[in-house]
């Protein structure tokens, strides 16, 4: 048998890291409430969570709004 660091179980590093994205422009969304400034950091975080990440981190924030992810 193999070791291996890595938790099968748990989600990946890039799937913290973009839920954590998205918990902080949904945070920043019902502070300041400027489209622009959100949309920019969309277009970083696409830059480097790589191609998606932008749809992936809209899903989070729609699951923080809705209240099903804490």
């Amino acid at each position: 048998m193999t070791w291996s660091r890595r938790n099968i179980q748990g989600p990946s590093d890039r799937v913290i890291l973009e839920q954590a994205e998205a918990r902080e422009l949904y945070r920043s969304w019902q502070w300041s409430k400027k489209p622009d400034l959100i949309r920019a950091r969309l277009e970083r975080a696409e830059r480097i969570y790589g191609t998606g990440a932008r749809d992936r981190i809209r899903a989070f924030m729609k699951h923080l709004q809705d209240g099903t992810l804490l």
